[in-house]
């Protein structure tokens, strides 16, 4: 995927917990998930999220700017860092973040610039990285901006240790 591809933060509804485990398996049996309980319908949010550090993140885009991954796995710089609002106060959130690719296409930077190669290759399971504060209250995520600054990026498929393929 070539830099300039930065994903889109998208954000929707908020999913039902029994929706978020159907589409992430990886989730069942996760420790922050064992003590939780069950949702109730006394929850009113609106949840927004602000991507920090936005114009610095659009200058990398700009020149795109790539970054080499390793199997050791590797801190991503700028850091992911945002800033959460419209959370109910009162309820449980588990933040993750989940990495996509832009499209099913294979880059390769040739002659200063990154030209298509083919297809890529399959998707891989899906990882996540679940933010190690989690769960925490709504009124927790809003008093501060929420880094993901522990969050290494790997190319080593089979990693155990919270890391994320990319």
């Amino acid at each position: 995927m070539p830099p300039m591809a930065y994903n889109k933060m998208m954000m929707s509804e908020t999913p039902s917990p029994s929706s978020l485990l159907s589409s992430f398996p990886g989730l069942l049996g996760h420790p922050s998930l064992s003590h939780l309980p069950p949702p109730g319908d006394d929850v009113h949010d609106d949840p927004k999220v602000c991507l920090e550090a936005k114009e610095l993140w659009q200058q990398f885009s700009q020149y795109g700017t790539e970054m080499v991954i390793t199997k050791s796995g590797r801190q991503m710089f700028p850091q992911m860092k945002f800033r959460l609002s419209g959370l109910d106060k009162q309820a449980k959130y588990i933040l993750l973040l989940d990495i996509v690719a832009a499209d099913d296409l294979r880059y390769k930077f040739h002659n200063s610039r990154w030209i298509m190669a083919g297809k890529s290759d399959p998707e891989m399971p899906k990882r996540m990285y679940i933010h190690p504060d989690s769960p925490s209250s709504g009124e927790q995520w809003m008093q501060k901006v929420v880094s993901f600054h522990k969050l290494k990026l790997t190319n080593n498929i089979s990693d155990k240790h919270g890391l994320v393929s990319s």
